[in-house]
């Protein structure tokens, strides 16, 4: 006779009591591996993706806060040049 998983056990009738305890609990023992196993695999998946999320996520802020930093020097750059193309402007003609 075979279990779930494919291993042989013995037959009911022709097992005493402790026998038939040992292999029940034993039975019960690999189910719960079993699942944990698969609980196992899913949370590693769940937790790389989750890991992943975070980074984009941690990315996306330092990359919008650089952009903003970036937005403001390019505006200052643009606001001097036009300081500076004045000023030449001025003393040419005086």
């Amino acid at each position: 006779m075979l279990n779930k998983l494919g291993r042989a056990v013995l037959s009911r009738s022709t097992m005493a009591p402790d026998d038939r305890e040992f292999q029940r609990r034993k039975s019960d023992l690999e189910e719960k591996l079993e699942k944990l196993e698969i609980e196992r695999t899913n949370l590693i998946e769940e937790v790389r993706t989750l890991r992943e999320k975070r980074t984009i996520l941690d990315l996306e802020k330092k990359a919008g806060a650089l952009q903003q930093t970036v937005d403001v020097l390019r505006k200052e750059k643009e606001d001097l040049e036009a300081q500076i193309a004045s000023l030449e402007g001025g003393q040419g003609q005086g």
